[in-house]
């Protein structure tokens, strides 16, 4: 789970019915530091989505220099080209800190983006979040030391890693910033006498990531928001007027929900959670399915409205049971049928979140179980009226020849098959006869057809 494809941004943010068909053509890579994910000019096979690395793009001189255009770590995304129609980058694209991507693709990249009104959105707000890096870059060359640029380039591939230590070293740093070598190692110096970061052999810890943001150039807070406000607006989510401090999510957090936010989306069994009205307010995958609805709708939907009338009241005194906190039991529905599946039962267990304002519900199908015991009854009862209504008599007895059962003319004709003087008084009800056991007993052989 903690190696996730939805790990990355732009993928955690398209909806799940398109997530779900995207997802068998993502395929995990490893990638190495300093290894070329595509040259440019070069036609692209894949598009990559990082999760745990980090690339740059490159641009080179004819005499061999090199300068950092922008980075991309799990905000974004390394194939861009193929947003605007382009089937190749302008540019280097090279990895800085090992880790993993997921890769997607080329042909199946461009065929989603028409598909996927939500990936293409995400992968626009992406192309302007690049142009505005590369924007500031070139301000950022001009006007800031390089202990600024440094800080920023250490605060950047940290949020993108979610880690505190990036295993780079100081002459990779130097060319993506197109300085000398010794320049980094006197700027990481500085920062180290400082307590802010531990620089070893081809690793840097960072120590006090409040520190490195006091010094770092406002570069990095104007870039950091406007990729906030665009992927905010992508997602439609409120956009606030908050500062770089209220910007940064722990990432812990982070972390912790992305390790779970995939067990909870493609779960075997539907969870669906409830405000006090019974409106549906959140869903997984399978609970999508089974209401037959698309998770990305946002219009308000009534949970009772997707079940039979015969079981809306009885689920609505169940849903204020467990508002009030004492239901303790389950409830069965039956789910009408939609343009895309049959009639359907569930079996719907109940809790109330820590608030109170919420009912959470696991919904669980039992159609086939149910119309496998309503199959069992069915011929149960059609034996046991062909049983009743024989004209001759049938008993069925066990291994050691005891009397299990019988039908209803042998039971009630008992008296005509023995003489009075050795019929003994029996309770058939007990089903304890043993008939080899009754040496004395005789049946007629026009009575016995059913023995």
């Amino acid at each position: 789970m903690v190696e996730s494809a939805r790990q990355n941004r732009i993928l955690a943010a398209v909806p799940l019915n398109h997530y779900a068909r995207l997802v068998e053509h993502l395929k995990p890579v490893d990638l190495a530091a300093g290894q070329v994910i595509c040259e440019a000019g070069e036609a692209l096979d894949f598009v990559y989505f990082p999760t745990t690395c980090t690339a740059s793009l490159v641009s080179h001189t004819a005499d061999g220099g090199s300068s950092e255009l922008a980075m991309t770590g799990r905000d974004g995304m390394v194939g861009v080209s193929l947003v605007l129609g382009s089937g190749s980058m302008n540019h280097r694209a090279v990895v800085q800190c090992a880790g993993q991507a997921y890769k997607m693709p080329v042909d199946v990249f461009q065929t989603e983006l028409t598909r996927c009104r939500e990936l293409q959105q995400l992968a626009l707000c992406y192309v302007q979040s690049l142009i505005t890096q590369m924007a500031q870059s070139i301000v950022c060359i001009g006007h800031h030391s390089v202990s600024e640029r440094l800080c920023y380039w250490l605060l950047f591939n940290q949020d993108a890693l979610l880690s505190d230590q990036l295993n780079v070293t100081h002459e990779t740093i130097a060319n993506m910033l197109g300085v000398r070598r010794e320049s980094i190692t006197q700027a990481l110096g500085k920062l180290q006498s400082a307590g802010l970061v531990a620089s070893g052999r081809g690793r840097i810890n960072i120590l006090d990531r409040d520190g490195l943001t006091d010094c770092v150039c406002e570069c990095f807070s104007l870039v950091t928001a406007e990729t906030r406000r665009l992927y905010a607006r992508a997602e439609r989510s409120p956009i606030t007027d908050a500062g770089l401090d209220d910007f940064q999510e722990p990432l812990v957090e982070d972390a912790l929900l992305h390790r779970y936010q995939d067990a909870y989306d493609f779960a075997p069994v539907g969870f669906v959670s409830l405000d006090k009205s019974g409106q549906v307010v959140q869903t997984n995958l399978a609970g999508a399915i089974m209401l037959d609805v698309q998770r990305s709708q946002r219009s308000p939907m009534a949970f009772v409205l997707h079940m039979n009338v015969s079981d809306q009241a009885r689920f609505q005194d169940f849903h204020q049971e467990v508002l009030s906190g004492k239901c303790r039991r389950y409830c069965e529905v039956t789910l009408s049928a939609t343009d895309h599946r049959p009639e359907m039962m569930v079996r719907i267990d109940a809790t109330l979140d820590d608030v109170g304002d919420e009912c959470r519900l696991v919904m669980i199908d039992v159609t086939q179980e149910k119309r496998q015991v309503a199959q069992e009854l069915d011929h149960e009862r059609l034996q046991q009226m062909q049983l009743a209504t024989q004209p001759f008599m049938l008993w069925f007895k066990d291994q050691e020849g005891r009397l299990v059962s019988a039908n209803a003319t042998l039971m009630d004709d008992w008296q005509h098959l023995a003489t009075d003087t050795t019929l003994e008084k029996v309770d058939f009800k007990s089903m304890d006869i043993d008939f080899r056991a009754q040496p004395r007993l005789r049946v007629s052989s026009s009575s016995s057809r059913g023995a």
